[in-house]
């Protein structure tokens, strides 16, 4: 197995044992978008405008939070995430929402998606998670449809207020990153 694959696998267990810890319950979805504290993703609504009828692609998706609103916003949203767990939980909580998702399990650099099929990709919070990320903006870029947008955000390694939290809670993130 090649250093990626087994980083790539430590990311998969450390994700599945945290998707198996969480109860769909306590997974917030609106709070990630419309809380005071949401502003990055209040900035990436207003630039994507109305999601009616948009094709999603939510690369790293986790939980699925942000999946399930942009698909109650009117995205189809295809939620992507290296954790079978992760993909399972976001399914799961898209029932519970009265949405459907569809799921793939894959590493964001590994992605295998249609060319120029969605309008918009969302990644967040797992840049720094990818090992080949020359590769993951290529998968990107090769999946929006000609004009399609893409929207980010990630905890910087040298940002000394995320360093500071990643000391005090080291049980929320994987050994890799």
């Amino acid at each position: 197995m090649a250093t990626d694959a087994i980083t790539q696998q430590r990311e998969a267990d450390f994700h599945d044992q945290w998707a198996s810890s969480t109860r769909i319950e306590d997974v917030l979805v609106r709070e990630c978008f419309e809380a005071p504290t949401a502003v990055e993703n209040q900035f990436i609504l207003r630039r994507m405008g109305s999601l009616q009828g948009k094709k999603l692609l939510d690369i790293g998706a986790g939980l699925g939070e942000s999946s399930v609103y942009f698909a109650l916003k009117g995205a189809q949203v295809t939620t992507v995430d290296v954790s079978p767990g992760m993909v399972e939980t976001a399914l799961a909580l898209g029932k519970k929402y009265g949405i459907e998702l569809e799921g793939i399990v894959a590493g964001a650099e590994d992605l295998d998606v249609p060319d120029g099929s969605y309008d918009f990709v969302y990644i967040a919070n797992t840049i720094h998670h990818v090992q080949n990320r020359e590769l993951l903006f290529e998968r990107m870029n090769r999946a929006l449809k000609p004009g399609g947008m893409f929207f980010s955000y990630d905890p910087l390694a040298y940002n000394p207020a995320i360093n500071v939290y990643r000391r005090m809670d080291t049980q929320v993130r994987s050994r890799d990153v």
